[in-house]
């Protein structure tokens, strides 16, 4: 069983052609990164993509987790295919490990998606975190919601049990 911690960016604002993390989103995003570091989860890994807002909440993460730097993966661009997502992440990481993925909502929900999970059966707000337990990578079979941390309620929510089979 692999740990797959889904993490979409904090709320972020253009400023000079570039998207950063407002101040609300940083503090919003702490809270919910010493809530998800309070569950003293297991975590290897930390990849996230390459836009400055997706880096900057991975390296917050990273930060009040104290693990290094994150990894940068081309496969966590809002363009790449969730197979591909899921090939790069099976060649980091073995049984046991805990991953985290720090992404953009489009590209989390359709990995949801090809897991068989739906938007509205677990939301993905900006800031939250989110632990699905896989089988296998990169072909899982099973996929269990264990919990979401909202980033304005910066507490888990054990409300998810199902087992779903991916597609």
């Amino acid at each position: 069983m692999i740990r797959l911690y889904l993490v979409r960016h904090a709320a972020e604002k253009e400023q000079d052609g570039v998207r950063v993390l407002t101040s609300r989103g940083r503090r919003r995003f702490r809270r919910a990164a010493r809530a998800f570091a309070e569950l003293e989860e297991p975590v290897h890994l930390i990849c996230t993509g390459r836009k400055p807002h997706v880096k900057e909440t991975a390296k917050l993460l990273a930060r009040v987790l104290d693990l290094g730097e994150a990894v940068e993966l081309d496969e966590l661009s809002s363009r790449a295919r969730p197979a591909s997502l899921l090939r790069a992440i099976g060649l980091r990481s073995s049984d046991g490990d805990g991953v985290v993925l720090v992404g953009h909502g489009r590209q989390l929900r359709r990995l949801l998606a090809s897991f068989g999970l739906r938007k509205r059966e677990l939301p993905l707000r900006k800031g939250s975190i989110v632990r699905l337990d896989v089988d296998a990578l990169p072909r899982p079979r099973a996929c269990v919601p264990r919990f979401r941390v909202r980033p304005t309620a910066g507490e888990p929510e054990d409300a998810f049990l199902g087992i779903r089979k991916a597609s």
